[in-house]
């Protein structure tokens, strides 16, 4: 069986359970600050997906909320996969690059959590696709949505206009030029506070969403291609994005969902160099890219089911608040705790708007605190009979 049959056999199987764990996961984790923060406090796109999402589904918790995005990462894979249609024509460099879009933990996490960025991926494809099969005047109408969705409008429009400016594109430097123009004026450019060097987090952060062994040869794929390799569209919005958010990093803390969706586009074009520096080798030489390959997707494979498959690990780590999702299950776990103790009103600065969510209300003449006192009662959040955190409620002195 010939490497092509063997990945395309693979592939339909692995697509399958990894829909089947995203339905799993958005169905069991709670919801996360940021969401419920959203959730509550915004009438941006993603908020209003969330409402839909619960009002179809009242009886589906969590994943009511989520299935909007679920829907749209669906979207996602299939534009994707037309995308390496477009970009590749070995079958083989396809359905790789089709696996390790599928695999990125970046991926996976915008599938199950509600955010922007499965939306901005789906209209940055959709506008891709029409520009490599010169629909171009098409692809220039998709460009005023990206205004609709947040502020990485402003970075994504100012990559599209270096590209403008390289290729000396006259209606599209000014189309752009116009967008960028009104993305500054509505969201401005976030340039403040004390200067921090950030560069070391943000690479990390990076690694996060790659995977640290894909982050480093991606990054090598991207600068490689810069001295050696045809640089396209996408090559260009991803190595000034990817290159503009380390650099700002340098001076302040960059939201990495506003640059991430724009740089992950670009797997393609480092699957392709991978496999040219594989077979113009003789297959005796072969033998250190294969090693390269397969620790490279075995790392990403348990990132991702790590991110999948997170609860065991509240009973293997030795302080269970320091899990990665202790900020998802400990407002679901408490407010679980206080309702059996036949608690539903409460007064917690916190965690108010998940507890808003689970249904406790924050009027009531009970305050949570996580600090023992001697009047208080003593709760106990808990995973499975171990003990992940102790609660106090006392009773507010007016």
């Amino acid at each position: 069986m010939n490497e092509r049959s063997t990945i395309r056999l693979f592939v339909p199987w692995i697509l399958l359970l990894h829909i089947a764990l995203l339905v799993w996961v958005s169905w069991t984790l709670p919801i996360g600050p940021h969401e419920a923060k959203i959730y509550f406090q915004s009438d941006d796109i993603v908020s209003r997906l969330m409402h839909i999402g619960r009002s179809l589904f009242p009886e589906l918790d969590f994943i009511n909320i989520r299935a909007p995005f679920l829907f749209i990462h669906l979207l996602n894979l299939s534009l994707f996969y037309k995308l390496c249609r477009v970009l590749l024509k070995d079958e083989t460099a396809i359905w790789t690059s089709f696996l390790v879009f599928l695999l990125l933990p970046g991926i996976v996490s915008s599938a199950v959590l509600a955010s922007t960025t499965g939306i901005i991926l789906a209209l940055y494809q959709t506008f891709l696709l029409l520009f490599f099969k010169h629909k171009k005047y098409a692809a220039y109408m998709i460009l005023p949505l990206f205004l609709f969705i947040d502020g990485s409008c402003v970075i994504f429009y100012f990559a599209l206009l270096t590209y403008a400016l390289w290729q000396r594109d006259t209606p599209l430097l000014g189309w752009v030029t116009l967008l960028f123009g009104i993305a500054v004026s509505v969201y401005g450019i976030d340039m403040h506070g004390k200067p921090v060097n950030h560069f070391t987090e943000t690479i990390g952060l990076y690694a996060a969403i790659f995977s640290p062994l894909l982050f480093f040869y991606f990054f090598y794929a991207i600068y490689r291609i810069l001295f050696k390799g045809r640089k396209d569209i996408i090559w260009h919005i991803a190595f000034t994005i990817l290159l503009l958010s380390l650099l700002v990093s340098l001076r302040q803390r960059i939201p990495i969902e506003h640059f991430a969706p724009y740089v992950i586009v670009a797997i393609p074009l480092m699957v392709q160099l991978f496999f040219s520096s594989y077979r113009v080798r003789l297959p005796q030489f072969r033998r250190w890219y294969k090693i390269l390959a397969a620790m490279v997707l075995g790392v990403l494979i348990v990132n991702t089911l790590l991110i999948l498959v997170h609860r065991p690990l509240f009973l293997m780590l030795k302080n269970p608040r320091h899990h990665f999702a202790a900020s998802f299950y400990l407002p679901y776990w408490c407010a679980q705790a206080l309702k059996r103790e036949g608690i539903d009103h409460i007064t917690n600065g916190k965690y108010a708007l998940h507890f808003r969510y689970y249904g406790i209300e924050g009027d009531g003449e009970a305050l949570l605190r996580f600090t023992p006192c001697p009047t208080c009662k003593k709760v106990s959040i808990r995973y499975r009979n171990r003990a992940i955190q102790h609660c106090y409620v006392s009773k507010i002195n007016k």
